[in-house]
């Protein structure tokens, strides 16, 4: 099987020649693999890790023709993108990593407010060009990554901010991730459209859960996310494409409504989170939703040996491949604190 044959059959809930690999490392890690690995190319550490998706990130992206800079620097260190939002690179106790700062709409009282403050277009992106510069990738599972309805807005407005709105303002809530969604249907729906069949998942990204725990209430995820998830969900269906949600967390309660509203693809079953176990999710949604995700990045990958990592790898094959529909990943972007040798381990076990 190739890797896209491989990947597709399990979104299907069928059994492959192998359970399906995705990594995701952030930049730091990748450089570090790069350097271990003795790789120069992108594709090269994918092959050399038997990944089976690429994640088009980075990239192929479409041609940014807009009126001003995709990404500006200000002031110490901050970067800001065409949304407004800011990040900075900080150091923490395992090495670098980028964190949201300076929330532009944090202060903010009225629609007014979010009406005043410079929003991108769609038309500021040029897709004429992608089916070309996706053929290359044509042997792996293609995923265009990027839509949020919930998550994205909290890093212009703050999320303790955002979820006030939801409470007791919820005109303001509404109106902001309208303006999230409507911008990523319109975007996806063009890059979808004009990558004429060469991408194979769209993958979105809202966390929900915490560690013991919702971080909204059902209700709130019934008024203010599932209908616009739902948006999402037609219009890759529309394209024959299939729909990867991301929630980290004890999502649990909301599982069976995401798999509702036409989820696919269910991501990242944090391992060490409440409610998480693998032998329950197998037995209660493996025939209904393709599993992604379950190598867990809080303890195992960080702490664990190259020995414990492999045999943990090889548990998850066990419960959530068995008769298909699982695709194994890390349960979050790999970060600095895992060390290659873990990497490495984890890949071994599925290969």
């Amino acid at each position: 099987m190739t890797s896209k044959e491989r990947v597709m059959a399990a979104v299907r809930r069928a059994e492959p020649d192998r359970v399906p690999l995705d990594l995701l490392p952030n930049r730091w890690v990748a450089e570090r693999l790069h350097h271990d690995l003795g790789t120069r190319t992108h594709r090269e550490l994918l092959q050399r890790l038997c990944c089976d998706v690429v994640d088009l990130r980075g990239v192929v992206d479409p041609v940014y023709r807009g009126p001003v800079p995709l990404v500006r620097e200000r002031a110490d260190g901050v970067r800001e993108n065409i949304w407004g939002w800011r990040q900075k690179v900080v150091q923490t106790a395992t090495g670098p990593e980028e964190q949201f700062v300076e929330f532009a709409l944090a202060e903010a009282t009225s629609l007014e407010d979010f009406e005043r403050h410079p929003w991108p277009s769609p038309d500021w992106f040029d897709f004429s060009d992608i089916a070309a510069r996706l053929e290359p990738w044509r042997d792996f599972a293609v995923m265009a990554s990027g839509p949020s309805v919930f998550q994205h807005p909290t890093y212009l407005r703050r999320s303790d901010n955002l979820l006030m709105d939801m409470a007791v303002e919820p005109e303001l809530a509404h109106w902001l991730m309208d303006k999230f969604t409507d911008f990523y249907l319109a975007f996806y729906d063009r890059m979808l459209s004009a990558a004429k069949g060469r991408i194979d998942i769209l993958r979105t990204a809202d966390d929900l859960g915490m560690q013991h725990g919702l971080f909204i209430s059902p209700e709130m995820f019934r008024t203010f996310v599932k209908p616009r998830v739902k948006k999402l969900v037609d219009m890759a269906h529309s394209h024959g494409v299939s729909f990867l949600f991301h929630s980290c967390g004890a999502i649990r309660p909301l599982i069976d409504e995401l798999i509702e509203i036409g989820v696919d693809i269910l991501d990242p079953l944090q391992a060490a989170a409440e409610g998480m176990e693998p032998q329950a999710l197998k037995d209660d949604y493996g025939d209904r939703v393709c599993l992604h995700g379950g190598i867990c990045t809080q303890y195992l990958l960080p702490g664990g040996t190259a020995q414990e990592v492999r045999a943990e790898t090889r548990r998850r094959i066990e419960i959530f491949g068995r008769g298909g529909g699982y695709i194994l990943a890390p349960c979050h972007v790999l970060q600095n604190d895992v060390p290659t040798v873990n990497i490495l381990a984890m890949v071994e076990a599925v290969s």
